[in-house]
């Protein structure tokens, strides 16, 4: 069984001796706050898997007030109650205020261990379960936000009205169009996508529609578009916001007609389903003139907004894991386990990056880490910044040299700019259809969110 990180708060001196020597036996941690301000403190610096939480504590009238605060500020911790003898209305009334169990003094080694063993059992079962849950539609969350938006998911897998989904740079805003797509009836085929920001505007139109022979010079055959490609299936335009003014009213017409015209061809019929992303405001760019209001209301058919990790710190231990597991997995390596330091840096942690962020450190972490588990000291280890010592091999000629120097370089500028085509261009100088030619040609691939 998994060793967990306990806070146990109680004002008893000798119970918390007896309580702590008994489970650090079985390996556990156990941290003692015999005060409510100590267990805040203890609450505020690191994660715990189960706070073991006196119901009489002196300084507070009502436990069951300090009982729901602790659970809607840690709800990925569980929570077990500790009593008096006698106290069996207080036992149901804190599983209704949200304690997982409840126990009473004096209590006795052998049931202390079942109790927190048990608990312990549920909470690695309900974490199998969020990583089943997540091999087969690829997201994490136990939040409620995560949980409604999942709701949202299957519901909106069930149609094809179009679905706009939002949110900041790495939230998971792909996961949740390739969920969709994995939920609904086109799911037998692989999801066209596109990423409306790395086609060139001259040739935007040519590859969303595609083109008969002879249609302008160098037509030489006729051409399919992504949206016949994407007939019955779905098609995902990320960063829709990019799409040229001209090409939305062609996109109003797919959706509203179900029809698309090939670049010197005729019309035709096409059923595809639409799922676009942005990591912008759709309204403001509607006020700004570079989009189409009508549009707008018919891609927001079905809008899913995904918040950052910072409107939901509770999902950030089970991504944590998960992506632990997975990057275990595909490196056919043993899956580690994270120290309760190490998961606390990881929820106290700023992830402006979001999910996408927090996998690059966790995999960063596993690459440097050289013990069994992860521990806090892997997390300062590899921090990503450019080396030029790194590009050198003196065995190479001056050509293969600059080569592999100008592929780590737009590797890193494009990594650290979060994979906007826009902004790595803006940052290195280059238009976008000649950076877009470099990352293609150096095969540079934008990690999955």
């Amino acid at each position: 069984m998994a060793k967990i990180n306990i806070l146990l708060a109680d004002d008893d001196l000798i119970f918390c001796r007896l309580v702590k020597d008994i489970l650090q036996q079985d390996g556990h941690r156990v941290v003692v706050a015999n005060n409510v301000n100590a267990a805040r403190d203890a609450t505020s610096q690191e994660h715990f898997d189960i706070i073991m939480l006196d119901m009489c504590f002196p300084s507070i009238k009502d436990g069951f007030t300090l009982l729901e605060e602790f659970h809607e500020a840690y709800p990925n911790s569980t929570i077990l109650m500790i009593s008096g003898a006698g106290h069996i209305p207080d036992a149901v009334l804190a599983l209704k205020y949200g304690a997982q169990d409840f126990i009473e003094k004096p209590v006795e080694p052998p049931e202390l261990r079942e109790r927190v063993n048990r608990l312990a059992q549920r909470m690695s079962r309900d974490q199998e379960s969020i990583n089943k849950f997540a091999s087969i539609i690829g997201i994490v969350g136990k939040s409620t936000i995560m949980q409604e938006i999942l709701d949202k998911i299957h519901k909106a897998a069930e149609f094809d009205t179009p679905v706009l989904i939002t949110g900041e740079t790495g939230v998971g805003k792909e996961l949740a169009a390739h969920a969709i797509h994995r939920l609904s009836k086109f799911a037998h085929k692989p999801m066209v996508s596109i990423n409306c920001a790395s086609v060139p505007k001259e040739l935007f139109e040519a590859e969303l529609f595609g083109y008969e022979e002879g249609a302008f010079t160098g037509a030489t055959r006729s051409r399919m578009g992504y949206f016949e490609f994407a007939k019955d299936n779905s098609f995902f335009l990320d960063e829709v916001i990019e799409l040229p003014l001209v090409l939305q009213a062609k996109l109003l017409r797919v959706i509203s007609e179900g029809e698309i015209q090939k670049v010197g061809g005729k019309v035709m019929e096409i059923n595809t389903r639409i799922i676009s992303a942005t990591n912008q405001s759709l309204e403001q760019a509607v006020e700004s003139g570079i989009f189409r209001e009508d549009l707008l209301y018919r891609l927001n058919a079905i809008h899913i907004r995904i918040p950052p990790l910072r409107e939901r710190p509770e999902d950030i231990i089970p991504l944590a894991r998960c992506f632990v597991k997975d990057f275990c997995q595909r490196n056919n390596i043993p899956i580690r386990d994270i120290t309760p330091d190490a998961l606390s840096y990881l929820y106290q942690s700023e992830w402006q990056g979001n999910a996408r962020e927090l996998r690059n450190s966790l995999e960063r972490a596993m690459i440097f880490s050289d013990g069994k588990d992860l521990e806090l000291k892997d997390f300062t280890k590899g921090a990503q910044h450019f080396n030029v010592s790194d590009c050198l091999d003196t065995k190479h000629t001056l050509r293969e040299a600059m080569r592999v120097f100008e592929r780590n370089y737009i590797e890193f500028h494009y990594r650290q700019n979060e994979y906007s085509l826009a902004r790595t261009a803006e940052k290195l100088g280059l238009d976008r259809s000649n950076l877009h030619k470099k990352i293609t040609a150096y095969c540079i691939k934008e990690e999955e969110e």
